[in-house]
This record gives C-alpha cells, structure tokens and sequence, in this order.
C-alpha cells in the first residue's frame, strides 16, 4: 500500500472509490503494468493479459446496480456471425469513459447467454496511446486486446509546431503500423471496436461528442458495421483529465447494439444525400450520420434505464 499511495491519494476520495482503487494492491503482482507503456510501431498490437480479471469482475460488477445489462443481443450475435464467417466487422460505439471497456466486460460475462461472453473475446479494441502512459491505468487496460494508435485528436494539437516534429513523426509511423495490423487481422473472425468521437464525451467541452472525420476511413476499410450506446456511467470523466483521480459511482449501465448494416451500402447511400443536400466534405457527413445513430440508440436505451432508475 506505501507504494500505491505514492501513487493515489485514498484520503481525497470518496468511500466508494477508495473502496475500489485499494483492490489494485491484489492486482500489482499479476500484472504488467510497467511493461509496453511507451508505444512504438513495434508494440502496437497487445493482446489482452487477463490474469486479474476475476478481480476486476467481481470489483466492477458492485458499482453496476440492478437494470444493467445489455440490448440488442441478436445484433451482436449476428455480427459475430458475418466475422466467423471471414467478414470484416467494426462496432462504432459511444465513449462516456475511461471506465467504458471493463463495464462492458462485465455485461458481456454477466449475461445469461455463454455466446455474448464468447463475442467479448472476438472484440479487439482500438485505444489511444495515452492508456499505455500511466502504469496504474495501464494495469486495467491491459486486460483487454488492443490496437493502440496515436488519436488524430491529439495529433492535430501538435501539428505545425516545431517542437512537436518527432512526436509526430513517431506518431504517423505507429498510426501506419496500427492500419496494417487491423487490416491483417480484420478478416480472422475478430470484431474490431472503435469510438467514432476519439474521446470521452465531456459535457463542458461540447466539441467532443462531435465524430471525427478519420472514422469514415475506417468504416471504409470494413464489410458490416453496427453502432452502439452507452447509457449510466461508472467513472464520469472530470474536469482536471488525471484518470487515476477520476470518480467511481454507482449507476445502471446499459450497453446498446444497433442493427447491423453494410458499411459499403451504408457509406453510397449517405454520400447520395450529401450530394443532393450539396455537402462537400462527405466524410464529416458520414461521421455525423453515424454520431446521430448513436444518439438514437442511446435515447431508445435511455428509456428502458429509467424504469431502474426511478426506484
């Protein structure tokens, strides 16, 4: 406990989220948290070391009330369905928190049906580099199969400063390596998953629930897409951005899979309306249209949440 408390401050947090970050000190031993936290084009693909994951089970599934679960089962199931059968296939899913995959993990493994904790083992997740950079955040990311990229996000804060010249070149040749490794593995039955927005949406920072235009390249790239929500959150992101002084609560959280779709289809049919409407960057306008499907699941989602939520 000395070293951790170096670490986390438990003295500034609530019961409930001491509670939680003091399960680390049973995970340290079994982890690999010093291990790959600099990313380079080398290392970019990390398969998941789930040695701790009973533990994170059972310490996430406490802070997820009773309602929390999953919809649109049938949509995964077919997904996972069309990637067996040698499909490519990509969840675009809603980012509400740093604590977005371990919630997911544990609706995935607590749902009565063995085939959705089977689809979880499919999904390898496309995550920015900076869940790497932090040993203690690296301990819960590490549990998870990962491409790791540079976000285009971040990137564009570097650009045109000299400074930043060699971070960015860095940066470019790990995001290169990351597409050719996606585009090895994307026909082997796996299930990639990425957040369209590149970020946790933050209710004060309204830009970031705005999709970015890279993720049109990606749908690109793949044969069938479905979208998802994200409703009730674990880990509401905070002002100050240090993840390992983030906030754990209690909530109902709902994961929702929308309909599965062509992404070829999907791609000529936006593009037809963005040129009746007169748009002209078309790849803004399919990351938008994929934002607002989101939104609408999410919504949909919300309805089911609230009967849980007014007991």
């Amino acid at each position: 406990m000395a070293d951790l408390s170096k670490i986390i401050d438990f003295s500034k947090m609530d019961e409930t989220t001491a509670a939680f970050f003091k399960q680390i000190v049973k995970m340290i031993p079994h982890s690999k948290m010093h291990e790959d936290t600099e990313i380079t084009p080398e290392n970019i693909f990390q398969p998941a070391h789930i040695a701790n994951r009973d533990c994170l089970y059972e310490m996430t599934k406490e802070t997820q009330l009773e309602g929390s679960t999953i919809l649109g089962t049938d949509n995964l199931i077919k997904l996972s369905q069309l990637a067996a059968s040698g499909k490519s296939c990509i969840i675009l899913s809603e980012h509400v928190s740093n604590f977005d995959v371990p919630c997911m993990f544990v609706r995935f493994y607590d749902y009565p049906d063995n085939k959705i904790k089977e689809i979880f083992e499919k999904i390898i997740f496309v995550a920015g580099v900076k869940l790497n950079e932090n040993p203690v955040v690296k301990l819960f990311t590490e549990m998870f199969t990962r491409i790791v990229i540079y976000p285009a996000r971040s990137l564009v804060k570097l650009q045109d400063n000299e400074e930043y010249k060699k971070e960015i070149e860095l940066a470019k040749k790990i995001n290169l390596r990351a597409t050719r490794k996606i585009k090895e593995l994307r026909n082997q039955g796996n299930i990639f998953l990425m957040y369209p927005a590149g970020t946790r949406y933050r209710p004060w920072l309204p830009d970031t629930k705005k999709g970015i235009k890279e993720t049109a390249s990606y749908l690109n790239s793949f044969d069938y897409f479905c979208c998802a929500s994200i409703n009730g959150n674990n880990m509401p992101p905070m002002e100050h951005e240090d993840m390992i002084k983030e906030t754990i609560q209690k909530d109902v959280v709902v994961f929702s899979f929308g309909e599965v779709k062509s992404a070829k289809e999907y791609i000529q049919s936006i593009n037809q309306k963005n040129s009746e409407s007169g748009g002209e960057n078309s790849k803004q306008f399919i990351v938008d249209s994929i934002m607002n499907e989101i939104d609408i699941l999410h919504d949909k989602a919300e309805e089911y949440r609230s009967k849980y939520i007014k007991k």
